[in-house]
């Protein structure tokens, strides 16, 4: 067999399990120090997390010095920082393209980590995901730090600098999922020149503004319990995702009412709107004028994700709800398709089907 060949082979496989076919024969003795793609996983053959955090920092200790394509690092538990910054700094110094890492959350000082690799030009893609918080404190403006990032997808990090994706210059995609952001009354700034795809998703924090400077964005998502004030000029914009879920003080409605009319005139390019359950309901409170954008698709998401209050008094009352809105929503959009997501009835004003359906407006 090619020795490619059995690489390639040794690259789908876990470290362990890779580390594994050492025994085979001797040709298969040092194979897998030669990997160009290392995935460690906690959930793989380690009765005891303290013996997989000796493994990692064994098999790297001992892996040949080529190239890294892809590093994947998946620990459950609690995961010490400096084992996280072992193997982060490993990537950087062997040439990673793909960094992924899916903790369950770390023990030490997660806020002020020091980290000696401070750039890298080879990194195009950086996945770091945590179910609670976690520091990153390498992520933060430096003009040519991550020259060549084009993919950035953050999950429960806390971000402290409010502008610190201006430094990735080639940055095309930008996921934000319950990170911790400390904006302490400020704007949440996206400057990124080459941002194709953006989406941030939060559960129990409030982002009031949000600044971006993307000319090249074509894909918006925003979800959660708040609306921002938004910021942008967005002339290519062609897909907008919200999915605000209602959890909001009586008092504060107002002012996501007000946020959300900003936002629609803010993408008056956009061809395709979804919008949840929630959002339907908040637009039918205050009185306003329609968008002026010409829609060639709008969706009402009844998905039960999107929506803090899941009653069948809510849905029902906020499906009664959908005629008027969508009569708003498609005021100058004569030819768009109407479909909902997750009908909770059989029969709905825009659908005839339980899944859904789509007509043309008119």
């Amino acid at each position: 067999m090619p020795e490619s060949l059995q690489l390639r082979i040794l690259s789908c496989l876990d470290a362990s399990h890779a580390v594994g076919t050492s025994v085979l024969s001797k040709s298969w003795g040092s194979l897998w120090t030669c990997v160009p793609i290392l995935n460690f996983s906690s959930c793989e053959g380690f009765k005891h997390l303290h013996v997989f955090d000796d493994f990692v920092v064994n098999a790297l200790s001992r892996r040949a010095p080529v190239k890294l394509d892809r590093l994947t690092f998946k620990r459950d538990g609690k995961c010490s920082a400096k084992l996280l910054q072992t193997v982060f700094d490993y990537a950087f110094l062997h040439g990673v393209r793909e960094l992924e890492a899916h903790i369950e959350q770390t023990i030490g000082d997660h806020e002020s980590w020091t980290w000696p690799i401070w750039s890298s030009d080879s990194l195009t893609s950086f996945k770091l995901r945590c179910n609670y918080v976690v520091g990153c404190p390498y992520l933060e403006p430096r003009s040519g730090s991550f020259k060549n990032l084009t993919t950035l997808h953050l999950q429960g990090v806390i971000i402290k600098d409010l502008d610190m994706f201006s430094g990735f210059q080639a940055l095309d995609k930008l996921r934000l999922l319950h990170c911790f952001v400390k904006t302490n009354g400020k704007a949440l700034h996206v400057h990124a020149q080459q941002l194709s795809e953006f989406t941030f998703f939060f559960r129990n924090q409030n982002v009031n503004c949000c600044e971006m400077m993307t000319p090249k964005l074509r894909y918006f998502e925003w979800g959660g319990n708040s609306l921002p004030r938004l910021k942008a000029h967005l002339p290519v914009l062609d897909t907008v995702v919200i999915a605000y879920n209602g959890h909001c003080l009586k008092e504060r409605e107002k002012i996501m009412f007000d946020n959300l009319l900003m936002m629609f005139n803010t993408f008056y390019a956009a061809k395709s709107l979804t919008v949840s359950a929630s959002t339907i309901h908040l637009l039918t409170l205050f009185p306003c004028s329609p968008p002026l954008w010409d829609l060639k698709c709008l969706k009402l998401d009844f998905s039960p994700r999107h929506m803090y209050i899941q009653s069948r008094l809510f849905l029902s009352e906020t499906l009664k709800l959908v005629p008027g809105v969508k009569a708003y929503m498609l005021h100058k959009s004569h030819d768009a398709k109407c479909t909902i997501i997750n009908d909770p009835n059989t029969e709905s004003p825009c659908s005839n089907s339980q899944k859904s359906t789509t007509q043309s407006h008119g």
